[in-house]
């Protein structure tokens, strides 16, 4: 039997910041390869080709950081989630103070 709601959802928030952790890395490793793509002293069609390819990079290095930042909203979302069921598995905990 799965745990209860605010374990699955805490899990699955878990698991997202896995995710975010995963797209900054590969961010990285696209910021890198542009970096190493830099051409000198070669051909002009050569060159023509490394732009696009360093376009193409740029391009992935955006959409990994967008990704991983909207993500990481996520996991946090899931994790307000569950800390507001565990709160309602606890029904004698006083939640409000009225005045």
């Amino acid at each position: 039997m799965p745990g209860s709601t605010s374990e699955r959802l805490a899990a699955a928030a878990d698991a997202l910041d896995q995710a975010a952790a995963d797209a900054d890395r590969a961010a990285g490793r696209f910021a890198s390869a542009r970096l190493e793509s830099t051409p000198w002293g070669i051909s002009a069609p050569a060159r023509e080709i490394s732009a696009r390819w360093e376009a193409a990079l740029a391009a992935r290095d955006t959409d990994a950081r967008v990704l991983g930042d909207a993500t990481s909203d996520l996991a946090g979302e899931l994790r307000m989630a569950a800390h507001q069921q565990s709160g309602r598995a606890r029904p004698g905990l006083a939640t409000s103070v009225s005045g």
